[in-house]
């Protein structure tokens, strides 16, 4: 997905607050290396949830910038 691509969706979209799984997956980034590398973009929802939001997640995505 492009940084234009991602920048049209709907803020709704944009502001979810996806698990760490699901954020790994979108960002292509292992959810270790999020929390080692990006743990400012981290949402903590409850002592054993950690959850990022879904633009976050697709604006890491190291295939984004690609055309």
């Amino acid at each position: 997905m492009s940084t234009d691509e991602i920048t049209n969706l709907p803020l709704v979209e944009r502001l979810r607050i996806v698990p760490l799984a699901e954020a790994a997956r979108l960002s292509g980034i292992s959810e270790d290396g999020l929390r080692r590398h990006h743990s400012d973009k981290l949402i903590k929802l409850s002592p054993r949830r950690i959850g990022m939001r879904q633009g976050d997640a697709l604006m890491l995505n190291p295939n984004s910038n690609a055309a």
